[in-house]
């Protein structure tokens, strides 16, 4: 039949008009983006390492080699470690600091040639990072980067300020970036970027116990503001200590239905105890942050090294009735 022939003609011209948009009517704004991609992607490959001892990823820091990874790709590896890069050369590298409760170690790549300085990515501010954003996700899963170019992954930030409990007292992620930018065995210690290029993370863990060690969308970046704060202990090579108030708190409501409080329940002879914290105070703000629960205590708590001046906002009740708030400036311990 013609006339049904025409109108199959109509309808595939149709579906092929939607499928296929011309590239003139692209709206200008996406284009933009895609080109800034694009373009952060070349500027920030070439910093990427493939950790080949320990079979994991890291990022270059500094033009003098220090790059960072996790401590689980390295530990237990050794002082010496190979690492390639994208320019397909292949570099020797030593261990320099450890954080065994972060899961963060510092290395550094020895040029191959005297005074040589290498590729790096410059760190941003995790503090800024909001759900939403963009990211980018570049290392080496499965060690399919055997030339040393990085695999890169897209995606957005699924969520911040987020809380991973410790694996065999180690592996405590405070305060970590959530992202479902893919990444996969292999990529850990690698650079989580976002759209400008800039650093906001080191991946390191992901929620993969349902799909057997594979992406599940749903894994997690050390901030890199955190690892700023322990970066003088990491390049000294110390031992480092993440901090205590030298106080255990606990969540507690009065009754149901009303809000929820931090409140000391245990205290240790501490600086926190010398500067008047005393049991049954409730915990209102810790180094700038509020409150309202253990988890959020955590991961401020988990930020800072020991020896770090902090303030601290607690709610006291009064004998007479009533409560007040005192505040106070506490050295955390060990």
């Amino acid at each position: 039949d013609p006339m049904l022939a025409g109108k199959r003609t109509a309808l595939v011209l149709m579906a092929a008009a939607i499928l296929v948009p011309s590239t003139q009517a692209a709206d200008p704004a996406v284009a933009a983006e895609d080109r800034q991609r694009v373009e952060a992607v070349a500027r920030i490959s070439p910093s990427v390492v493939a950790v080949v001892t320990g079979g994991g990823s890291g990022v270059v820091i500094s033009e003098d080699g220090y790059a960072l990874t996790n401590y689980h790709v390295v530990g237990g590896q050794g002082p010496a470690l190979r690492c390639g890069l994208p320019d397909g050369r292949l570099y020797d590298a030593v261990v320099v600091g450890l954080d065994r409760i972060g899961d963060v170690a510092l290395i550094k790549l020895l040029p191959r040639e005297p005074g040589g300085k290498f590729p790096f990515a410059t760190m941003g501010d995790s503090d800024t990072v909001k759900v939403g954003d963009w990211s980018l996700a570049l290392g080496n899963p499965f060690l399919l980067a055997t030339d040393f170019t990085p695999t890169v992954t897209f995606g957005m930030v699924s969520g911040v300020r987020r809380y991973q409990y410790p694996e065999r007292g180690m592996f405590e992620y405070t305060d970590c970036i959530q992202s479902d930018t893919s990444i996969n065995p292999g990529n850990s210690g690698g650079p989580l970027f976002n759209i400008k290029g800039e650093l906001i993370g080191i991946n390191g863990r992901g929620s993969f116990d349902k799909r057997g060690r594979v992406n599940s969308g749903v894994g997690y970046a050390i901030s890199i503001n955190q690892i700023k704060n322990f970066m003088g202990h990491l390049k000294a090579g110390l031992q480092v200590d993440h901090a205590s108030l030298g106080a255990v708190v606990a969540s507690s409501s009065e009754e149901e239905g009303s809000r929820p409080r931090v409140l000391v329940s245990g205290l240790i002879p501490s600086d926190a105890e010398r500067r008047g914290l005393q049991l049954g105070d409730e915990l209102v703000r810790f180094a700038g942050r509020p409150v309202n629960t253990v988890n959020q205590f955590k991961n401020v708590l988990g930020l800072y090294p020991k020896g770090w001046r902090v303030p601290l906002t607690v709610r006291r009740e009064r004998e007479g009735g009533g409560a007040e708030n005192r505040q106070m400036l506490v050295r955390l311990m060990g």
